[in-house]
């Protein structure tokens, strides 16, 4: 699943991409194309089960992030459409509202509040989706005046983006939208932004991370949770200075905010968990992994996510949930206790699970 960072110069979305994925990108070139690195998911599940299994490999979950050129809404059309076509194979959407007060790095014109960025990134996406749809509209009914009778399928289709047309018109995201399954597709076909999982990162600096404060904090919050935006506030600066801290250090810094994991490492849960993924577990001498899989996917096709031959020949799954085994930490006394649970094919896989596959030859 890619990722795209969107966001206007100077709110930081190359740092945290940076944090994410461990790309270190110059800050003094300016970019013309989108960069893509891998970024791993934390998870302290793993963690946990490392400690008891003593793996000679442990693998976590991961998501692709592609970081975006920066966004000039005062740009040429042309090179608006250049910047927003790096989005269009993205899965989700991670836009990054600038907070912090810096004189350092200057506000880009008309966007000099987080309310202002994140009103100009809302509405960039709405309105791209807009001329987008009418595009499609008015080659359907191009083909009406051509041939004169539309088939089934594109009176159908005219009618759904007309209604998405209307929605988008009152300012409204798609994936808010109610849909049919088979126009979801549609819309989906069109790669529409705001079909897309949005999650917003408000930039804060240092100060405004330790107040719990920044300006516009209950706007973006309200419109956030109205639009059914996932929201994260962070310091980049601040996180950039935790990366650079020992372990240890690290560690001691991140209890003393009262934090078990750093702000890049709940960035990565937030967006995992946001776009609709879940882990199932395995476990071992070999290795300790996470899986990767969407919310409601059943047990033959998580056997599929390890490999492809065991979706053919799955036969049943030996499953306990983390919870459950974390309260013997041992297989054998999980059995035992009667804690594992036999999966048939079509059994729905709960994140944390923890995964056997029996299979035929």
């Amino acid at each position: 699943m890619n990722i795209g960072i969107f966001g206007l110069s100077g709110s930081g979305k190359s740092t945290i991409f940076s944090l994410l994925t461990g790309t270190r990108l110059d800050p003094g070139v300016l970019r013309k194309d989108g960069v893509s690195a891998t970024a791993l998911v934390h998870d302290e599940r793993v963690d946990e089960l490392a400690k008891i299994f003593q793996p000679k490999k442990t693998t976590y979950a991961s998501l692709t992030f592609t970081d975006m050129p920066g966004f000039d809404p005062d740009s040429s059309r042309n090179e608006k459409t250049r910047v927003m076509q790096f989005l269009q194979n993205s899965d989700a959407i991670l836009a990054l509202v600038r907070a912090f007060g810096s004189l350092s790095v200057p506000w880009p014109l008309n966007s000099e509040t987080p309310a202002h960025q994140f009103d100009t990134v809302r509405t960039e996406l709405v309105l791209r989706d807009l001329g987008v749809v009418e595009n499609r509209l008015e080659r359907i009914g191009e083909a009406e005046r051509k041939h004169h009778r539309l088939t089934d399928d594109e009176e159908r289709e005219r009618r759904a983006l007309t209604a998405v047309h209307t929605w988008l018109e009152a300012g409204q995201f798609v994936n808010r939208q109610e849909l049919t399954e088979r126009d979801r597709k549609l819309t989906d076909s069109l790669g529409l932004f705001t079909a897309k999982p949005l999650i917003i990162v408000v930039n804060t600096d240092e100060e405004q991370f330790n107040r719990k404060s920044f300006p516009d904090q209950d706007y973006l919050r309200a419109q956030c949770a109205q639009d059914g935006f996932a929201l994260m506030e962070l310091s980049a600066k601040l996180e950039t200075e935790i990366d650079q801290l020992e372990e240890t250090e690290r560690q001691v810094f991140l209890a003393e905010f009262g934090f078990a994991a750093s702000g890049i490492q709940r960035l990565s849960r937030v967006v995992y968990e946001h776009v609709g993924l879940i882990s199932f577990l395995t476990v071992g001498e070999d290795e300790v992994r996470a899986w990767t899989v969407r919310r409601g996917t059943c047990a033959r096709e998580a056997a599929g996510a390890i490999h492809t031959r065991l979706a053919k020949t799955f036969i049943r799954a030996e499953v306990v949930s983390y919870d459950a085994f974390m309260g013997v930490k041992d297989m054998k006394l999980a059995r035992a206790e009667n804690l594992i649970r036999l999966a048939g094919r079509d059994e729905i896989v709960n994140d944390g699970d923890i995964f056997h596959v029996r299979a035929g030859g």
